[in-house]
C-alpha cells in the first residue's frame, strides 16, 4: 500500500511539473519552493554568518553535522537543509527524497500513523519512482508536453491524405467500357 502511495505521489508531481523525471537540482528546487520550503545549502565545518546564525537560532547544529539532509519544520518555518558540500548528483538524490517526506500525507498529520521507518521507505520509494518512473509515463508526459505537436502531426498527414486522394481521383479517370460482344460489319461495296 505505502508503495503504492509513494508511486502515485511520485508520478503526480512528475505530471503536474510536465517532468520525465527529476535530475535536476533546477526542477527539485522549483518544486520544493512551490510547496513552501526553502532549501539552505550548509557546510558541515564552516558557514556564512546569516547561514550559521539560523542554524544556531534552529538549534540544529547536531543535525547539520550528523547528516547531510534533513527537513525542519515549526509552524510556518519550513526548510530543506543540505549540505553544500556534496557533488550534484548526490545533493539531488537527497534532495528527492527530502521532496518525497514532503509528500509524504502522513506528513501534515498531527498524529502520525506512520513510524520513522514507514516514512522513509516512503521516501525512498518516492524517491526511486522520481528518478526513474518508467517507460510508460515518460511516454505518457511526452504526450502531455507535446500533444500540439502531436495534433499538427495528426492533421498533417490526414490532409496529406486527403490531398492525395483528390489528385489521384482527377488524375485517374474512369474509361467507358466496350461492350465485348458486340460485332462490327463493315461494307467495303457501300451497299
Amino acid at each position: 500500500m505505502a508503495n503504492n502511495l509513494a508511486k502515485e505521489k511520485a508520478f503526480k508531481i512528475l505530471s503536474q511539473n510536465k517532468l520525465y523525471s527529476l535530475t535536476d537540482y533546477k526542477d527539485l528546487q522549483h518544486i520544493i519552493e512551490s510547496n513552501q520550503f526553502t532549501i539552505i545549502e550548509y557546510k558541515k565545518h564552516s558557514n556564512s554568518e546569516p547561514v550559521s546564525e539560523l542554524i544556531e537560532r534552529l538549534r540544529v547544529e547536531k543535525e547539520t553535522q550528523q547528516n547531510d539532509s534533513f527537513l525542519y519544520i515549526n509552524n510556518n518555518l519550513k526548510f530543506v537543509f543540505i549540505n553544500a558540500d556534496i557533488s550534484d548528483e548526490d545533493k539531488c538524490s537527497l534532495l528527492r527524497h527530502e521532496l518525497g517526506h514532503i509528500c509524504d500525507p502522513d506528513l501534515k498529520n498531527s498524529n502520525p500513523q506512520k513510524s520513522n521507518i514507514e516514512r522513509e521507505e516512503f521516501a525512498n520509494e518516492f524517491s526511486c519512482h522520481t528518478k526513474n518512473p518508467g517507460f510508460g509515463f515518460k511516454l505518457y508526459i511526452l504526450i502531455i508536453r507535446k500533444w500540439r505537436l502531436l495534433v499538427g502531426l495528426l492533421m498533417l498527414i490526414v490532409c496529406i491524405l486527403g490531398l492525395s486522394f483528390i489528385i489521384n481521383s482527377l488524375i485517374i479517370k474512369p474509361t467507358k467500357s466496350v461492350p465485348t460482344n458486340t460485332s462490327i460489319y463493315e461494307n467495303s461495296d457501300n451497299i
